[in-house]
């Protein structure tokens, strides 16, 4: 999107569970925050980490790929397998 004149794009959240407000509050307490600027910096973390795991995974099939031109082949459970253990 292109931000023209200065301003920020404004969205609205409607019915956010109290247990969850009450939890963005407390860490944006401790991190010295407003709502708003936890609720931003979250979304932001997030969608690096997204980022992130798509990037990891794209590069696990390439290498899978590579690999099975060699004649090494895993099967999708063995690549689950792996996957989980990494995470672990």
């Amino acid at each position: 999107f292109k931000v023209t004149g200065g301003k920020m794009p404004n969205i609205t959240i409607r019915d956010i569970p109290d247990t969850l407000y009450q939890d963005i509050k407390t860490i944006a307490l401790k991190e010295r925050r407003s709502v708003n600027s936890q609720i931003i910096q979250g979304l932001a973390e997030y969608l690096t980490h997204k980022k992130s795991t798509t990037r990891l995974l794209n590069e696990i099939r390439i290498i899978h790929e590579n690999l099975s031109l060699k004649g090494f082949k895993l099967s999708p459970s063995e690549m689950k397998s792996i996957i989980e253990e990494g995470r672990s």
